[in-house]
């Protein structure tokens, strides 16, 4: 099975584990990753990505914790049938604490505010 499309920034001071939790999320909420598929083994999205299997671990229990994902022992991990539903309200907060964390890592890197709303303006 291939691993969901997750890609890891080294720079990024987002710990590894936090970086799998949300890409799968967002897969999830953008339906990139529908209900009930299979997500690969632990061991094998580690290896994919070069981490440890328990950064991986600990992202998938977070994310069944949250009814995210299901786990079904020794049959795997998989999409929840139904994920939780998020409300405008929880999503566009959701999405303001995401940038803001990006803006916070990008000022630390020495970018100014200025410098990353021209960046942004030209990607939109």
């Amino acid at each position: 099975m291939s691993a969901p499309s997750i890609r890891l920034d080294p720079d990024d001071l987002v710990p590894p584990f936090q970086q799998i939790f949300d890409q799968l999320r967002g897969a999830i909420e953008r339906g990139a990753l529908a209900a009930g598929m299979p997500l690969p083994t632990v061991r094998q999205l580690a290896d994919d990505l070069g981490v440890a299997p328990n950064t991986v671990a600990r992202a998938y229990a977070e994310l069944a914790d949250l009814g995210w994902l299901v786990s079904e022992g020794r049959r795997g991990t998989r999409v929840a049938g139904s994920p939780p539903s998020q409300d405008r309200r929880a999503r566009s907060g959701a999405l303001r604490q995401a940038i803001v964390a990006f803006v916070e890592t990008l000022e630390r890197r020495g970018f100014t505010r200025p410098e990353i709303a021209d960046e942004l303006a030209r990607l939109a």
